[in-house]
């Protein structure tokens, strides 16, 4: 962040308004009809046709893909409405680790209509790397220590079709830990680490990578942090916050959004809104956020959404 940025959002926090956390409930990634779906999974991927010389980074990726497949069925098994059905076929004979073309729409129904499933999800790329970043550390005596840290990331790209052979989405995800860290000398890049034996943490990643699938269907909570004005006679309200007692922060609120003072009563407006959000009553959200902004104008808090 930069140091402007910094010493304004000081001044903001120091003079009339603070930070709160305000728990969100986001829609399911992916939303199908009555919520449940039986689904027929098809890799593409096919590590005997990878490029590589190395026989260990072969093994590593046919390890890291095994490890997805069954964290993904895994996922699955833990749900009563999304049910999952691995097929042995294997479509092509390549090793993606870009995504491939999508099915034909008489292929994709094909493959539904044989399995009797609703649905079709194809492995369209697997792939496994190292991402590099550079730690640079100034010394006493003017030199310089460099030091690289490298994660180990496993990346997929999934298609998902209807009964009917029609592209419904894609979906490109990734997850990465924290592998290994070198020294570099004389300024030159590290040797990196032999994805050859990285079969540990690449199966860890994939696994755990495959079984978050299934999230897509579910509601996910998430906490974000929202100005909230906490002076000039709004500090009863923030306290009352702070100890989650939402009823007492609104009958403190309420009285202010009718001051005769168009900043207090937009300030005001502006937390009802804050609270409004956390609490999940969307409609009176959008009300007090409108009001907010009708009596502040330019002065009305950033909404990061």
């Amino acid at each position: 962040m930069r140091p402007l940025l910094l010493l304004a959002l000081a001044i903001i926090m120091a003079s009339c308004s603070t930070f709160v956390p305000v728990s969100k409930t986001l829609p399911p990634e992916i939303r199908l009809p009555d919520n449940k779906g039986d689904f027929l999974f098809i890799s593409r991927f096919n590590a005997d046709s990878l490029p590589f010389n190395n026989d260990n980074k072969v093994e590593v990726f046919k390890l890291g893909h095994n490890a997805f497949l069954q964290g993904l069925s895994a996922g699955f098994d833990t749900s009563r409405y999304f049910h999952l059905t691995l097929a042995d076929t294997i479509i092509g004979n390549t090793a993606p680790v870009e995504p491939a073309n999508d099915l034909s729409a008489t292929r994709a129904e094909q493959l539904c209509t044989i399995h009797n499933k609703g649905y079709l999800l194809t492995l369209d790329a697997y792939n496994l790397y190292f991402d590099q970043e550079v730690d640079v550390v100034k010394l006493e005596d003017g030199t310089k220590e460099r030091t690289a840290y490298y994660d180990l990331v496993v990346e997929t790209y999934i298609g998902m079709y209807n009964r009917y052979g029609q592209v419904l989405d894609r979906y490109r995800d990734e997850l990465r830990i924290q592998h290994d860290k070198r020294s570099v000398i004389s300024g030159l890049l590290a040797v990196g680490p032999s994805m050859g034996k990285a079969d540990k943490n690449a199966k860890l990643i994939s696994d755990e990578l495959g079984r978050k699938f299934i999230h897509k269907f579910y509601p996910v909570s998430v906490v974000e942090q929202r100005e909230f004005y906490h002076t000039k006679g709004f500090s009863r309200a923030y306290k009352a916050y702070q100890m989650g007692h939402w009823a007492e922060v609104e009958n403190e609120l309420l009285p202010l959004t009718r001051s005769e003072e168009s900043k207090i009563a937009g300030r005001a407006a502006y937390n009802m809104a804050v609270l409004c959000e956390n609490l999940n009553r969307l409609d009176e959200m959008t009300y007090w956020y409108g009001v907010a902004q009708e009596k502040l104008g330019d002065k009305m808090p950033t909404w990061y959404n």
